[in-house]
């Protein structure tokens, strides 16, 4: 049980560090982490980056 409480937190975390990176929602994709695991982080780690305030966008 401990196990898998754990790997819940470090795919919640590593899943919402992707997200945040990638200007995407990062709490979504955080709890979608929890949940999911390894799959959320895989979707969002091969998602192309969202426009966002740091991009140079015209």
């Amino acid at each position: 049980m401990l196990y898998i409480a754990i790997n819940a937190i470090i795919f919640g975390a590593g899943t919402y560090l992707i997200a945040r990176d990638k200007n995407r929602n990062p709490i979504l994709w955080g709890l979608l982490g929890l949940v999911i695991g390894p799959f959320a982080m895989l979707i969002v780690a091969i998602m192309k980056r969202a426009p966002g305030s740091n991009q140079n966008y015209q």
